[in-house]
């Protein structure tokens, strides 16, 4: 929570895979801390698939029960870094990196998908600090930071609200559908 551009409550958990509903703890926990709250900001990706899912099923129904502003931001805009300009990467599982300029807590063009190899390319070639973003194959030596929601609730006053029609997560790939085996008789 923040107001006056000041972090006015913080709780951190883990919600490591498969434990995703301790977050619904932390809200209950938290309730006193965002009563009267009249925006609520959400990171959307790219992350785990199904904690962007629920991160953003969780921000819309409040949207819609509490009648409060939405407004979200993509988490590699989050990172608990000082420099104001960086680039971010992270494992899009695969065989593929993600990797994101990050200006002013703003994108800058579009979140790629590389190979390992072109990713690399990347690093050696670039301007800026690259932070990994959770474990990254081939890639341990980099500084390693994180979306922060402190960060976030800073950022959010100057986001512009979404439409909560349109809002979502940011996939990196189209879904994986695994086609059903035939049935035999």
């Amino acid at each position: 929570m923040a107001a006056g551009g000041k972090i006015t409550a913080r709780r951190r958990f883990e919600a490591p895979r498969g434990r995703g509903a301790e977050v619904f703890s932390v809200l209950a926990e938290m309730r006193a801390a965002w009563q009267g709250a009249d925006r609520m900001a959400v990171g959307i990706g790219p992350g785990s698939y199904n904690g962007l899912r629920v991160a953003c099923a969780l921000a819309g129904s409040w949207q819609m029960a509490l009648g409060v502003e939405l407004v979200a931001a993509p988490s590699c805009c989050l990172l608990d870094v000082a420099e104001a300009a960086y680039f971010a990467a992270g494992d899009a599982r695969g065989g593929r990196i993600w990797s994101a300029r990050v200006e002013q807590r703003e994108l800058r063009g579009e979140i790629v998908l590389l190979t390992p190899d072109e990713f690399r390319l990347r690093v050696e070639a670039a301007d800026l600090p690259v932070y990994r973003v959770g474990d990254l194959p081939g890639f341990a030596s980099l500084p390693a930071a994180g979306p922060d929601a402190g960060v976030l609730a800073l950022l959010a006053p100057r986001l512009t609200p979404v439409d909560p029609v349109l809002f979502g997560p940011i996939y990196l790939k189209p879904p994986h559908i695994t086609a059903p085996r035939p049935v035999r008789p």
